[in-house]
C-alpha cells in the first residue's frame, strides 16, 4: 500500500477570499493499492506532470463537476430518480450519471442555463417535478437509467420553459444524437404542459 500526497485541491467556499492559503487544501490519500499508485504514475509521466499534480487535476475535475456532485448528494434526485425509473417502467442503474453526460456536458448544462450554485439547481429540480412525469414517458422503452436521470429531466424542462434559442442550443450541444424532429416533438410536450405556446419549429 502506498500513500499520495495532493497538493493545492481547491476548496468549495467563496472564491472572493483574498487570503489564495484559504482556497486549498493539501490532502494525504494513505492505503492506495500498489498497482493503483503504479497506474497513477504511468500515467502522471505519460502526461508530463508529478503524480500529485495529475491526481489533483483528476479530483478537481471530478469534485468540481457542480452537476456530478449534486446527483451524486441530493436526496430528492435519489427519490425522483427511483419515482422516474417507475414511472417509465424500467430500472434505475448504477451508473452515477448517464454516460452520455460526462464532465463536459456538465458545463454545458451550467452555460447554457447560467447555473453557478447548488440553489440554482435545487431551484431548477423543485420546479421541474410537475414534468418528471412527461419525460419518464418520453424515455418508455429504455433498459435503464441513469442516476441523476430526473435532474437532467428537470433540467430539460427548464430550458423548454425559456425561448427557442435556448433550446437550439441544448440540441446542438447535448442531445445532438436525438433527431431534430423527435426533439423538437419532446421540448413541444413539455410546454404544453406547462399552459405555453409550441415552438414554431420551421424556424430551424
Amino acid at each position: 500500500m502506498q500513500s499520495v500526497v495532493v497538493n493545492r485541491v481547491p476548496v468549495m467556499k467563496d472564491a472572493k477570499s483574498k487570503d489564495l492559503s484559504e482556497l486549498f487544501n493539501t490532502i494525504t490519500v494513505r492505503n492506495v493499492p500498489a498497482d493503483v499508485d503504479e497506474a497513477i504514475t504511468r500515467q502522471a509521466k505519460a502526461a508530463g506532470k508529478s503524480k500529485s499534480d495529475f491526481v489533483q487535476e483528476f479530483l478537481t475535475a471530478t469534485f468540481g463537476d457542480l452537476i456530478g456532485n449534486f446527483i451524486r448528494t441530493s436526496e430528492l434526485v435519489a427519490l425522483m430518480d427511483l419515482e422516474m425509473a417507475r414511472m417509465a417502467g424500467t430500472v434505475l442503474s448504477e451508473h452515477v450519471y448517464d454516460l452520455e453526460m460526462t464532465q463536459a456536458g456538465h458545463r454545458e448544462f451550467c452555460r447554457i442555463l447560467g447555473i453557478n450554485s447548488n440553489d440554482d439547481l435545487q431551484r431548477i429540480m423543485l420546479a421541474g417535478m410537475p414534468y418528471l412525469q412527461i419525460r419518464a414517458g418520453q424515455l418508455k422503452g429504455t433498459d435503464s437509467l441513469a442516476k441523476g436521470n430526473s435532474l437532467y429531466a428537470a433540467l430539460l424542462a427548464n430550458a423548454a420553459s425559456r425561448d427557442e434559442e435556448t433550446v437550439l442550443a441544448l440540441h446542438r450541444s447535448l442531445f445532438n444524437m436525438i433527431p431534430e424532429g423527435t426533439f423538437q416533438e419532446m421540448i413541444n410536450e413539455l410546454r404544453k404542459a406547462m399552459r405555453m405556446d409550441a415552438f414554431e419549429w420551421s424556424l430551424i
